[in-house]
């Protein structure tokens, strides 16, 4: 997997290469402006006679701008370079290439009036954006403002260098106003914040840019991390050819309740597409006719119910007897917070000792006794969407999906466990503060019962022997790349919690076939 950095990461690498690598903060920065023309000329195919606008700042993303204008220039392109303030307020290795660029014959137009710098993107094809890059935490103003709002007002391809001027590469915040690109070459690692929304719809397609940081200095043991197809391939529980039902694991899925047969039957259902071996299902009994007509390959465990239709205090032996006898369990889809079911998950809960799912009610059931947690003795992921973990925690909505990854390593380090926040990106964090992005999956998992297939691929994958964290990751991606293979042909609209049973099987294979290849 990729390592995900933030600024003041980034910043300590390149430091690294300076001070302790020698390699000149010079050079850095012409490799990054040349990264961004060879970028650049693969996407337009051919940049001679081109007319492109590189507007630079007056910081090191503006230096890079002028590297890049004295690049364009050499491939024939029809470069014209505009400077937001004055050359007397160039330092450094900006100064000393925007020298060079004026040395090359190539002027650079000073400009702090919003009529002339108006006048000068009218019509633009090519915009390159060395406005700010990185080093931006505060709304842009002034003359800066108004250009990214000319720029996002133009028709031109804008090219980000770095980020889009605007952004916040930490949190993934956008300022007012923010460039919107259509292509970003980010320097060396990939950040953070590009990963994250709402920045991630200002990105337009991302490109990572080698500019020559040593490999000793690329974090091996990184705090965040960014999933790709081929940890999935290589910790995806291994087939056996002469195993057999026993040898891929048993899991239990405790689901369901009056009106919420569908999570029983979704949730059990994945567990059987995930590999497992033996899927068992415990419900209310009164659930019977319906799962028995739903689903076939599970094996089910109607249990003693409320007279409201929920599983009762009296289904206890039975659960733990089922729970023994698993290798993986998962508790919560469609179970209810009716009291005696609470009950019933407060005495299940710290008798349970295989690795643990929580999902949905399970979690719901939690809110305001979340302490339980730490009385569990086994491995224990909660999968949550952000209204679930705002319950849980008592925090806002708004205030999680604002700082995503901050508050789940806290959580995760807090609780010891492994939580999955779903969403857009959702997030894995590990007890030991780790957390991993996930790139696949859209707006089509926005629907009723995509949760509950989730649940069940990650418990079936545990099932078989995966490490519970691996299992979360794969899951995580093997779901969102389901839903992403069956919006190509069912369109995010169209897409069903049902439609991913058919599709994981697709993605397994993908990400199985897809050796060294990234979605």
């Amino acid at each position: 997997m990729m390592p995900l950095v933030t600024v003041g990461e980034m910043k300590a690498i390149d430091r690294q290469a300076i001070e302790l690598w020698g390699i000149p903060s010079a050079v850095l920065m012409e490799n990054a402006g040349r990264e961004v023309v060879r970028v650049l000329e693969k996407e337009l195919k051919n940049l001679s006679g081109k007319n492109i606008l590189v507007i630079c700042g007056k910081g090191n993303n503006g230096g890079d701008g002028f590297v890049i204008a004295r690049h364009l220039n050499n491939k024939g392109a029809l470069v014209r370079c505009v400077l937001l303030g004055k050359t007397t307020d160039l330092k450094g290795d900006a100064f000393t290439n925007a020298q060079i660029l004026l040395n090359a014959g190539i002027s650079i137009e000073k400009v702090e009036c919003v009529d002339e710098l108006s006048k000068i993107i009218k019509n633009q094809p090519v915009i390159i954006d060395a406005i700010f890059g990185t080093g931006i935490t505060t709304p842009p103003k002034g003359i800066f403002a108004e250009a990214i709002r000319l720029i996002n007002e133009s028709n031109a391809f804008v090219v980000s260098v770095d980020a889009p001027s605007g952004v916040d590469l930490n949190t993934g915040k956008v300022f007012e106003p923010a460039v919107r690109a259509h292509l970003t070459v980010t320097m060396a690692l990939p950040k953070i914040g590009l990963f994250l929304y709402p920045c991630k719809n200002y990105t337009g397609k991302l490109i990572i840019a080698d500019i020559g940081i040593p490999k000793q200095l690329i974090p091996q043991n990184a705090p965040a991390y960014l999933i790709d197809s081929d940890f999935v391939r290589t910790h995806l529980p291994p087939r056996k050819p002469d195993g057999h039902k026993g040898t891929f694991g048993t899991c239990l899925l405790i689901c369901g309740s009056k009106g919420y047969s569908g999570a029983a039957c979704l949730a059990s259902m994945a567990a059987v597409r995930s590999g497992a071996g033996l899927v068992h299902i415990a419900f209310p009994e009164s659930l019977s006719p319906v799962i028995e007509s739903q689903v076939l390959e599970p094996v089910k465990h109607p249990l003693p119910e409320t007279p409201e239709g929920t599983l009762s205090r009296q289904a206890l032996k039975n659960l733990l007897e089922l729970a023994a006898n698993a290798d993986a369990i998962a508790i919560g889809p469609g179970i209810s917070r009716h009291q005696e079911t609470h009950e019933l998950l407060f005495e299940v809960l710290p008798k349970i000792e295989k690795p643990l799912i929580l999902d949905a009610d399970a979690l719901n059931n939690l809110t305001g006794s979340i302490e339980i947690l730490k009385n569990i003795n086994a491995p224990v992921i909660l999968t949550p969407h952000p209204g679930e973990f705002a319950r849980l925690t008592n925090t806002p909505s708004a205030e999680i999906n604002s700082n995503r990854v901050g508050v789940s390593r806290t959580f995760a380090k807090g609780y010891n466990c492994i939580l999955v926040l779903k969403g857009a990106p959702t997030v894995i964090a590990a007890p030991d503060g780790k957390v991993y992005l996930n790139p696949t999956g859209n707006s089509g998992l926005a629907t009723g019962g995509t949760g509950d297939v989730l649940t069940g691929l990650i418990c079936g994958l545990i099932a078989q022997g995966a490490e519970p964290l691996n299992a979360a990751i794969c899951g995580v991606y093997l779901h969102g790349l389901a839903a992403d293979i069956g919006a190509l042909e069912l369109t995010e609209y169209g897409l069903a919690a049902s439609d991913l049973l058919k599709f994981l099987p697709y993605a397994i294979r993908q990400t199985i076939n897809a050796i060294g290849v990234n979605p």
